[in-house]
């Protein structure tokens, strides 16, 4: 077959141009170029049937092991036919026993030891037995008093055990002064009112730390004359002014339209305005004027 291209297009330069070559035009020269003589079917046959069963084997292996699909019944159905001595079944019997023991026995220990359960009091008991034959110890009284009584005292004031009523009925003669009974009162209740501890006995005194730093400064401290004025107010604008500059510039504060005015003085308006419109001009054409190019391969041009 021949291998000349399916077009007739030419570039300007006299080779055939790729740009108006299709892909099925492509496609078909290059199977008319294997067709020549280079072509082997059956070999791309055999290819493609290695490349198939590649891709369907498993690459991934859990072992060499032949695997054997036999569940334990079928298993012992099959052993059934040839039939199993009395020792066999014996042992296979035992053998089942031993597995159900052990799945039913627990699989930890708390500690080896032995627990013993005794009281306090038979562990004493026992311990007094070694003691047999010698003579016994006798407490003596005010000991066996004294812990048979209670180890709590609240107080040695003996408790009257009176209401209030049968001590108010009881006559105390004339010894009843009631302006005295009445200072006790107040008394009483201011003790009641305040409090009953205290952070230290020292006085506060309440000064601020300026004030007992400083104190009070004559009359002639608060003039001021007019040099450290001007120092003063010269302090005060040196705090408040910038203390970094961005370049020694002066910035000229003024619109673009005061600075369009102040060009135009002593000019010819006419011609700023001729030079302005070609500038516009050839500034449009540029505008319009494409300046994207999407390859420059002379093959496609």
């Amino acid at each position: 077959m021949s291998t000349k291209p399916l077009n007739g297009f030419r570039s300007s330069t006299g080779k055939s141009s790729a740009r108006w070559k299709t892909t099925a035009g492509s496609d078909l020269e290059n199977v008319a170029s294997q067709l020549a003589g280079n072509y082997d079917n059956a070999g791309r046959l055999k290819a493609m049937k290695e490349r198939k069963m590649a891709n369907n084997t498993t690459s991934i292996h859990f072992g060499n092991e032949s695997i054997n699909y036999v569940s334990d019944a079928q298993e012992n159905q099959l052993k059934c036919f040839g039939g199993s001595t009395p020792a066999e079944r014996a042992a296979q019997k035992e053998r089942i026993r031993a597995m159900k023991a052990a799945l039913t026995t627990t699989n930890f220990k708390l500690g080896d030891a032995v627990p013993e359960y005794f009281s306090v009091n038979q562990l004493a008991m026992a311990e007094s037995d070694k003691f047999k034959g010698t003579q016994r110890v006798t407490m003596n009284k005010d000991v066996k008093e004294a812990v048979k009584k209670s180890s709590l005292h609240f107080g040695n004031e003996k408790v009257s055990y009176a209401t209030m009523g049968q001590e108010s009925m009881k006559y105390h003669g004339n010894l009843n002064n009631f302006a005295k009974l009445k200072e006790n009162v107040r008394l009483q209740t201011e003790q009641l009112r305040k409090s009953n501890f205290t952070l230290g006995d020292e006085k506060v005194r309440y000064v601020t730390d300026y004030k007992e730093g400083y104190g009070s400064l004559p009359q002639e401290s608060y003039i001021i004359d007019q040099a450290t004025r001007d120092n003063i107010r010269y302090i005060i604008n040196d705090s408040r002014s910038a203390h970094f500059s961005l370049g020694n510039d002066v910035p000229v504060y003024k619109s673009c339209n005061e600075e369009a005015a102040e060009s135009l003085k002593g000019r010819n308006v006419l011609d700023d305005l001729e030079k302005q419109k070609e500038r516009s001009k050839k500034m449009k054409a540029a505008l319009q004027t494409t300046s994207i190019v999407i390859g420059d391969d002379e093959d496609y041009m």
